[in-house]
């Protein structure tokens, strides 16, 4: 349904409006602070896995990919949260089969997904760490995802890239400085894609 909008009118323009003003600005990257997977996860052709997420805003989400793709808008971060898991994601309109996951070709940007850090984690249930092991084979586009940890991601940003580090801890029900980093990715200036650091 093309009417369904996560942002609604206005402020899909404001958005649109802003995104275009800072590629004319010349700024370097474009960090993009939203609450829910943005990133296509649903396979076509199958009911829509979480329609609590813009794979719910199929439409609304075409629009925004059509826009980056028509003003050329390049160095894309979309950061994202609210699903207490840690996920890195290259962002291909059609990762299914308009993206190779060994160059990148296809990507349009790069999602970056924050853990909880104390709520309890996405995939604390048997059930979600099934789901979970079954999504990560069929989603090429998906180069990290762990949902049983608490913690945070670190995001470095120079002009040359914007760099990801999560940082896992064991428990939250005792007072510890205890943490383990887990994983880490660079997106470089221009490749709209994710790379282990």
């Amino acid at each position: 349904d093309p009417s369904r909008s996560l942002l609604g009118a206005a402020q899909e323009a404001w958005f649109f409006d802003q995104l275009r003003a800072s590629q004319r600005a010349g700024s370097r990257w474009r960090l993009i602070g939203q609450q829910i997977l943005f990133t296509p996860l649903s396979i076509p052709g199958l009911p829509i896995a979480n329609p609590d997420v813009w794979d719910g805003y199929y439409p609304a989400r075409n629009r925004v990919f059509d826009m980056l793709a028509a003003d050329k808008i390049t160095n894309v971060a979309v950061l994202t949260g609210d699903i207490h898991s840690s996920w890195a994601m290259d962002v291909a309109p059609n990762p299914w089969t308009g993206y190779n996951p060994t160059t990148g070709a296809g990507s349009v940007a790069v999602e970056l997904v924050t853990p909880a850090i104390s709520s309890p984690p996405f995939f604390a249930s048997p059930e979600l760490r099934q789901r979970a092991a079954q999504l990560r084979p069929l989603a090429r586009h998906l180069k990290f995802l762990e949902g049983e940890h608490n913690g945070y991601t670190l995001l470095d940003v120079t002009r040359e890239r914007v760099q990801a580090e999560w940082y896992h801890v064991e428990t939250v029900a005792q007072r510890t400085d205890k943490e383990s980093k887990v994983a880490s990715f660079v997106c470089e200036n221009g490749s709209s894609r994710l790379s282990q650091s």
